[in-house]
């Protein structure tokens, strides 16, 4: 299973506060009400997501998603993670997985595959609801929840038999609720692009975005992010081997230090010539261990449990049609205490709603 990272929603959360202070910083409030509704505060030492390079010119911008997990698992500089478009196994060797079947299903079973016409556009509309709790010290924020809706053009530009190198145009952005000063930079945002690769077996592999004057954008960051979990979307992953209705088979990660992180299961509900249903149940188990805050270079541990469960209705020719779903994440974070002498324990709940849907 991809890595998961506590960094899921960090832009989200920006994008939230920062709408916040937009909205509010005109109407003061008296004493009892500023301490009824001000968050728990977080440590200044934690930082949940340090994505875009602050000083520099980045000359480009990696992400290798946790798909369907919905974190950052890694960010790189450099292109799309080198190798041929398409070439065989590209997609699953950058992802580490393979995909093990448990059931083969009821006859007839087949090698299923799906096929890429080059330059067809598919239109499609990804939705993202999430919202985010903390709870520290007997505290509990408020919830801070945010819906964006990314409108995409998505194109195979290299098409051959192992797969396709596909680009996402992002065409527009919406953000439901949003105060009328967002217009302008949610419209700066719209062209964006970025590439992947996708295995003939419906694999994803990191998306790949460009360092662009766009990149400056303060929703920039949950952009990428957006595109790096609709190109796990997209499709169902099939196995080699052949399967038919009933067929389960699960994710396996090939590399050391990414075992015994969860699973991720899917089942083929039904299937006809054009396309079907597919079921995917995700169980994510991460026991406690060490990472590096990025910023102060402090050691904390994160511990993180969580359950999904999404379904695609997918077409063989095309990307699926429909995909929706969501994801529960409860991490604990244990990060120094600022004051010394101790460690301070941030319990967080994380859920994202996902779906997409065609476009127009």
């Amino acid at each position: 299973m991809r890595q998961v990272s506590i960094r899921t929603l960090g832009p989200l959360l920006l994008v939230v506060l920062m709408f916040a202070c937009a909205c509010d910083k005109d109407k003061p409030k008296g004493d009892a009400e500023a301490k009824k509704s001000e968050p728990t505060p977080v440590p200044s030492g934690l930082v949940f997501n340090d994505f875009v390079p602050s000083t520099g010119q980045a000359k480009g911008l990696g992400v290798r998603d946790s798909g369907l997990e919905g974190g950052l698992a890694e960010v790189a500089g450099g292109g799309a993670g080198g190798g041929e478009p398409g070439a065989p196994g590209a997609a699953e060797e950058a992802q580490g997985e393979k995909l093990k079947v448990i059931e083969p299903g009821s006859e007839p079973r087949a090698s299923r595959k799906y096929s890429f016409t080059a330059n067809r556009v598919d239109k499609r509309i990804l939705t993202m609801a999430t919202s985010v709790t903390q709870s520290m010290q007997g505290q509990t924020s408020p919830s801070q929840d945010i819906t964006l809706k990314m409108s995409l053009d998505l194109t195979p530009k290299q098409v051959k038999p192992a797969g396709a190198l596909i680009e996402a145009k992002v065409t527009k952005l919406e953000l439901p609720g949003a105060p009328p000063q967002a217009a302008g930079m949610l419209s700066q945002l719209n062209g964006m692009t970025g590439t992947f690769e996708l295995s003939s077996r419906g694999e994803a592999g990191e998306v790949s975005v460009a360092a662009t004057p766009q990149m400056r954008n303060q929703l920039a960051e949950t952009v990428v992010q957006g595109l790096s979990q609709a190109s796990q979307l997209l499709m169902a992953p099939f196995p080699e081997a052949p399967i038919g209705v009933g067929a389960k088979w699960e994710v396996a990660s090939t590399k050391a230090d990414q075992q015994d992180q969860g699973t991720k299961r899917f089942t083929l509900k039904e299937v006809t010539a054009e396309g079907g249903v597919v079921e995917a149940d995700i169980d994510i188990k991460v026991p406690r261990r060490p990472q590096r805050d990025a910023r102060s270079g402090a050691t904390m541990f994160v511990e993180v449990d969580g359950k999904g469960k999404y379904n695609y209705h997918f077409r063989f020719d095309r990307m699926s049609t429909k995909v929706d779903g969501e994801l529960t994440l409860n991490e604990k974070i244990e990060v120094p205490d600022p004051k010394g002498g101790g460690k301070q324990t941030v319990m967080q709940t994380q859920k994202a709603k996902h779906t997409i849907e065609v476009g127009k």
